[in-house]
């Protein structure tokens, strides 16, 4: 095994780096606050009145698990396509792959992600 030197090397660039651009824009952006400014956007139609109640956010929390869903199972493709390479032991990762997905997905559902009541 190498030294890890280079990786906390990178690491500490990307971190000096994500604060060096946080601190020049703070610093030399603009500071104009306007009421346009600072009102939210919302498809550029003028608010009528406030709304009644607060909009839900199942469809974001349905949309996020999806989304990981759908990449978890897009990587079982380059395993099928080396599983008869892989033999016995990329069989057994892919029983593997699919019990923490199962395991994941019995989660959400018994947390109730999927109902819209």
């Amino acid at each position: 095994m190498g030294t890890p030197i280079p990786i906390f090397i990178m690491v500490g660039l990307a971190v000096l780096f994500g604060i060096l651009v946080m601190v020049i824009t703070t610093v030399i952006g603009p500071k104009k606050p306007s009421p346009e400014k600072l009102a939210p956007y919302e498809c550029g139609i003028q608010e009528i009145e406030a709304p009644r109640r607060r909009f839900p956010v199942k469809y974001l929390l349905t949309g996020m698990l999806f989304i990981a869903f759908d990449i978890e199972i897009v990587s079982f493709y380059p395993l099928a396509v080396l599983l008869r390479q892989l033999k016995l032991f990329g069989l057994l990762e892919l029983v593997v792959f699919l019990l923490v997905l199962l395991v994941g997905y019995i989660y959400v559902w018994r947390k109730g992600a999927f109902s819209w009541d």
